[in-house]
């Protein structure tokens, strides 16, 4: 492999880690044009047994439960991306932390699973063409959130605490 070959191929993972890292936060803060500028137009999503169609209309239809949703939580872990051209087979490791009302109670859950993609690289840019899930394992738990037994005080004015949408401290430049 010649030193722009290796080049051309770091390029091209690096792009690809930073689609998956973007939709993560998508889905984190609920941001739809972010979620939707990390798929292909005509991208395909599976999503467990819960969805499976057109992407920007899964995105469309995500966006207003995420929204009254408690707090959500992507980790993405381990990366393998395997090119073959202007094909990306990528495999990323994920743990999901959500919080659900279940009768007056918040539960905690905690899931370990995959996100399977085929990106193209489509006028120069990589996006996902088709995604399906792979569920690992998963944990529900009632909540017990106490921010380090008193340490942190959610309602002191000095306290950030992360929130959906565009007034999320991470939108904010300072």
């Amino acid at each position: 492999m010649t030193r722009e070959e290796l080049l051309e191929q770091m390029l091209a993972k690096d792009e690809i880690r930073e689609v998956i890292m973007n939709y993560a936060r998508g889905v984190d803060r609920a941001d739809g044009p972010l979620l939707k500028s990390c798929y292909h137009a005509d991208a395909i999503e599976e999503h467990g047994n819960t969805y499976t169609g057109p992407a920007h209309a899964y995105v469309d239809g995500a966006i207003g439960r995420l929204m009254k949703m408690g707090t959500l939580a992507h980790y993405v872990c381990n990366i393998w991306i395997e090119l073959e051209g202007d094909k990306a087979y990528v495999e990323s490791y994920l743990l999901t932390f959500a919080r659900f009302k279940k009768e007056g109670q918040d539960y905690d859950t905690l899931t370990g699973g995959r996100i399977v993609d085929r990106f193209e690289k489509r006028d120069g840019a990589w996006k996902i063409a088709y995604r399906k899930m792979a569920f690992d394992w998963n944990h529900d738990m009632p909540s017990q959130e106490t921010w380090c037994l008193g340490l942190f005080k959610p309602e002191d004015p000095g306290m950030i605490m992360g929130k959906k949408g565009t007034g999320d401290l991470s939108y904010a430049r300072f």
